[in-house]
């Protein structure tokens, strides 16, 4: 028996993050897997965002979203692969896995007012510098201590090596003789 662990209005997640949506009309429905192409997303985000596309996969035709639940509960499903939902949903995939994108109506809202929202999916932008080091001209002296003067000097990068600019000294040979 398949377990339905998330439901929303006609779509619903199972116990293992298969996503369906129940399409047509009330009484003539059916069920169609939808695909998902991010990790990590809440069942609210990726029906708010719109993450998820028909894979393809139909199932027989119900006649009530009861019905259509309750059969999947039992597998009671027959399922069909529908080429023209996949290739739709192929479209949609490729359109909404922008690293940007933004349903529509989120972007008629935004425009009329409504708070701004990034995507979930979206890493911050780190608050400093990437390899985890104070900034260059600030490394070698507290922000304590450093006056005016400080601020322009060009303070080494911790991990940065500098190379001799003297060269190898003289009778020392470049290469080792071979060992005979």
């Amino acid at each position: 028996m398949a377990r339905i662990k998330h439901r929303r209005g006609r779509h619903f997640m199972d116990e293992n993050g298969r996503l369906f949506w129940i399409n047509g009309p009330e009484e003539h429905c059916y069920l169609s897997e939808q695909r998902q192409w991010r990790c990590g997303l809440s069942f609210e985000d990726v029906l708010d965002w719109k993450q998820c596309a028909p894979s393809g996969l139909v199932s027989q035709r119900f006649g009530s979203l009861r019905a259509a639940c309750e059969a999947y509960e039992h597998r009671q499903i027959t399922w069909y692969q529908d080429l023209y939902l996949r290739r739709m949903g192929e479209q949609m995939a490729a359109h909404r896995s922008d690293p940007d994108y933004k349903p529509t109506a989120m972007q008629e809202a935004e425009a009329r007012g409504a708070r701004p929202r990034i995507q979930p999916w979206r890493l911050p932008d780190p608050a400093g510098p990437v390899c985890g080091l104070p900034p260059r001209a600030m490394a070698a002296v507290p922000a304590a201590q450093a006056g005016p003067e400080a601020m322009g000097q060009e303070v080494t990068h911790a991990r940065r090596r500098r190379r001799s600019l003297a060269g190898p000294q003289k009778g020392t040979p470049l290469l080792s003789p071979p060992v005979r």
